[in-house]
């Protein structure tokens, strides 16, 4: 799958060969963030048909947003939420906004402080009040391969 520059004024420095109706969904999808809208988009398929390409395309549509960016390694599949701890570190200055049990459910996940590991389901709530704390100012794409 080639790229090709795209020569029309467009922020963004590539356009991938062959993807224009996918790329033109996510288009889509960025321009209804930039207007306030939540959207959630999961690419799937078989190794190598160009779901990172996709994922590179969004990220580089995504001007004037905040990205954060995290790629699930293999080596790291035994560790619990290595994914998401490369998700919300950047976000981590903000654990003081939450509610003290969600704060501590994420400080005792990332190994922080001490605990009995925490409900998945006050972690997932944790993680999303940290992203919605993040995305008040600006409009927020959250990218994970």
């Amino acid at each position: 799958m080639g790229r090709q520059g795209r020569g029309d004024g467009h922020d963004r420095s590539v356009e991938l060969v062959g993807r224009v109706a996918e790329c033109a969904l996510l288009d889509q999808m960025i321009a209804a963030v930039r207007m306030g809208e939540s959207r959630v988009l999961v690419v799937h398929g078989a190794p190598g048909v160009g779901k990172s390409a996709l994922l590179e395309y969004v990220e580089s549509s995504a001007t004037g947003m905040r990205v954060l960016r995290a790629a699930g390694v293999e080596s790291e599949m035994e560790l619990a939420f290595a994914t998401l701890h490369q998700l919300c570190a950047p976000l981590l200055d903000r654990r003081a906004n939450l509610p003290a049990p969600r704060r501590e459910a994420l400080e005792t996940v990332f190994g922080m402080r001490g605990g009995t590991p925490p409900q998945r389901f006050l972690v997932g709530l944790a993680v999303l009040s940290l992203l919605s704390d993040a995305s008040e100012g600006s409009p927020l794409l959250c990218v994970i391969d």
